[in-house]
């Protein structure tokens, strides 16, 4: 029984890329790039820059910013590999075309998105499929008290700068008054009655024609502006977002850091023990929708200044699904490997639509746009397969996921 137990365990494709990674860092290459792997990005910055002036490869961009961003996020945290990834970000942008730096706009975007919806599924372990509704929210508030003119409503220009902290305020609201019906559910439950309520304010909005135009949407939303200068374009618009980012992610970690961020840890271990030792789960609780409402919001206000229209259609269950996807492939409770899976889950597909084969008698023209979404799929399932935690996990969560293998390899032997 034991020795036939055995070659299953070897057979075990985690059990594989486990090992391979293990004597990968065992060699001194792997040792040095484990440990210094933020410096590694510079050599590929001066390449970016010796490859392209304007005229930088959408697929080149794209490896490029993902593993050097991979080699930065996986190092150790340092003002050092913080600023190399802003430069990096700020710069390779800037030798692309304006489709590709739309491209990266719905990056960055998503990012913030998903730093919002790790706070709530990676900190707390509260499962929500209705963060749409976050969006819309600050989405329509910028439409609506923005907005000049649009067949009804309001009609007061206010600037994208007084709205975008009302929006956070009025997200985090909507984020409590979703967490108190919430708080006894758990697991399905809570995933299935969160999905629910994001579809209730989608339908509300596509509803309520005197308040925001129902179906029709939103029209003519000014651009925001930076003193004298109107940021009219996703490039410009891009950076706002890119600051976002940078700022709830320092938020992010040191709230994680906290005693609240252990609070909430310990809710996402096991809730009753947490009550038991004395933790207010239902406050920390809402605080966490709170929080991640609240950066949802940020999101929306940003996007609706980006699209200058709104529509109900835009805020369906597939923003929640692609944003809890990036968390998870990402890697759940960490706020960096949330913007690697950013990077992959919303970049990937639009750069596959270029991708073609022609290496010896292989001559296959247009694969990417033909089968891109099939190439997609295989690859999300090879990096679940690979790496069921997410591709840069908490410690936390990879100490539980050695766990696991631990005990299921002794089980088998």
């Amino acid at each position: 029984m034991a020795n036939s137990g055995r070659p299953a365990t070897s057979l075990d494709p985690r059990t594989h890329w486990a090992s391979l990674s293990a004597r990968f860092r065992a060699t001194p290459a792997g040792a040095a790039v484990a440990r210094w792997g933020e410096f590694v990005a510079l050599p590929l910055l001066a390449i970016a820059a010796g490859l392209a002036p304007g005229n930088l490869n959408t697929r080149w961009a794209f490896a490029i910013i993902v593993v050097a961003s991979y080699l930065i996020l996986r190092a150790r945290t340092s003002l050092f590999s913080i600023a190399v990834l802003a430069a990096m970000l700020t710069y390779l942008p800037q030798q692309m075309d304006a489709f590709e730096r739309g491209i990266m706009f719905d990056v960055a975007l998503y990012s913030l998105l998903g730093i919002g919806l790790n706070v709530v599924v990676g900190y707390a372990g509260l499962l929500d499929l209705g963060y749409v509704a976050f969006f819309a929210t600050g989405a329509y508030l910028y439409a609506l008290l923005a907005a000049p003119e649009f067949g009804g409503g309001f009609d007061v220009g206010t600037s994208f700068w007084i709205v975008l902290p009302m929006a956070m305020v009025l997200a985090g609201l909507v984020g409590v008054a979703l967490g108190v019906p919430v708080l006894r559910l758990r697991g399905d439950y809570l995933a299935i009655v969160t999905l629910g309520f994001g579809e209730i304010i989608r339908i509300m909005i596509n509803n309520q024609d005197n308040i925001t135009n129902g179906p029709v949407g939103v029209f003519a939303i000014p651009k925001p502006s930076l003193g004298s200068t109107e940021l009219s374009g996703p490039f410009e618009l891009y950076f706002v977002v890119l600051a976002g980012c940078f700022i709830a992610a320092f938020a992010a970690e040191r709230i994680r850091d906290s005693r609240v961020g252990r609070a909430w840890e310990a809710i996402r271990e096991d809730e009753d023990v947490a009550s038991a030792m004395g933790v207010n789960t239902t406050s920390y609780k809402l605080l966490a929708f709170a929080i991640g409402a609240a950066i949802g919001g940020a999101g929306g206000v940003m996007y609706s200044a980006k699209q200058s229209a709104v529509f109900p259609s835009d805020f369906n269950l597939d923003v929640s699904i692609n944003v809890i996807a990036l968390v998870i492939i990402g890697g759940m409770g960490n706020v960096r490997g949330v913007v690697l899976g950013a990077l992959l889950l919303i970049a990937l597909p639009e750069v596959l639509r270029t991708f073609s084969i022609d290496i010896a008698f292989v001559h296959l023209k247009n694969l990417g746009a033909d089968y891109r979404l099939v190439i997609f799929g295989a690859a999300l399932v090879t990096v679940m397969v690979l790496r069921p935690e997410g591709l840069l996990p908490s410690r936390r969560r990879a100490a539980e996921f050695e766990q696991v293998e631990i005990i299921e390899s002794e089980r088998a032997t």
